[in-house]
């Protein structure tokens, strides 16, 4: 079986600790054995460019949920205007009432059976 390793991601000051790093290479002319110091000036440039297109994609994603969340909403207070309507019109009427009753919130966390016990009772 493989085992699926985390994506590491490091601190926030990478893209900055990446370039700093870059430009002090450069300024020394120190070269390191075993390390292409050309290739950490690329690496900070590719970094800059990766991460503003991250963030702009995290900014649409951001802005779709938003606008998502909102959409949902408006459908959520129809539905539950509609909903209480119906409860309304027909609270004498046990039939339509038990068929009402399916759009009940559920209260609680279902389980899944793998999960364990749901109660400290069934637990002893």
């Amino acid at each position: 079986m493989t085992e699926t390793k985390k994506t590491f991601y490091p601190s926030k000051e990478f893209d900055d600790n990446l370039e700093g790093l870059s430009a002090v290479l450069a300024d020394e002319g120190w070269e390191i054995p075993g390390v292409a110091v050309a290739l950490i000036a690329e690496d900070s440039a590719a970094q800059r460019a990766e991460r503003a297109a991250h963030d702009a994609k995290r900014r649409e994603y951001l802005a779709l949920h938003e606008e998502f969340g909102l959409a949902q909403l408006a459908r959520y207070k129809r539905f539950m205007a509609v909903l209480e309507a119906l409860r309304g019109a027909f609270r004498d009427d046990k039939v339509v009432q038990a068929k009402l009753k399916e759009f009940s919130r559920k209260v609680g966390r279902t389980r899944k059976a793998a999960d364990g016990p749901a109660t400290k009772e069934e637990a002893a």
